[in-house]
This record gives structure tokens, sequence and C-alpha cells, in this order.
């Protein structure tokens, strides 16, 4: 699997609502852009919760995908290698604990600004 971009967001590390909210928001100005430019784009979401995806996708929402935009869920990125750039993410599923290797051009962290 291919993408060129890799957003993780974490709802559960937030010192409050209002900083889960801001890099949900975050994630999804990033992804909006990438897609603008024709990228596709893997938003991984910690949380398994319900909510959290919903969110996202509301902040989304003005933003046609096109089959540009995948989100896994209940998953956290475990690895992010590559020489003098980002070029692959691996992410573990926190249910199964199984890994998928993504490669990729760029890598966000929505939780740090």
């Amino acid at each position: 699997r291919s993408v060129d971009l890799v957003v993780v967001v974490s709802d559960a590390t937030g010192a409050t609502a209002t900083d889960d909210d801001r890099s949900e928001r975050r994630a999804a100005a990033a992804a909006e852009a990438a897609m603008r430019r024709g990228d596709r784009v893997l938003i991984v979401l910690r949380s398994g919760d319900a909510r959290a995806c919903r969110r996202l996708r509301y902040y989304l929402r003005r933003q046609p995908s096109r089959g540009r935009l995948s989100v896994i869920s209940n998953a956290d990125v475990v690895c992010v290698d590559g020489v003098d750039r980002v070029e692959a993410v691996v992410i573990r599923s926190l249910r199964t604990g199984r890994l998928v290797a993504v490669n990729t051009a760029a890598f966000i962290d929505a939780d740090r600004p």
C-alpha cells in the first residue's frame, strides 16, 4: 500500500476535550490540503471511539475525497523510517496487534503543533 501523506491523530492524549478537537481539526486541514493537490491520504486514529471518527468525518465534509482518503481507527503508528526523508510508516492494530507497512512520502502527527 502506498499513500502520499500519513496523518496520525490521538484523542486520548490531549489534556482536555479542546486539545483533542484541535488535533482532529489539524488532521482534517492537512488532509484537505493534500487532497486538493491530488495526494492520497491515510489518517490513523489511535482511538476506536465512534465519536472521534464522526468528528473527523464532519471536519472533512467540505472536501470530496474521490477515493483519495483512507481512515484506520483503533491503531497506532509504531515506526516511521527512511533515509534522508520519510519513506515508510508501520501501523499496528491495537485490537489484533497486526502490523501494516505503508509507503509514504510525508508524515504528520496532528497532536504536535
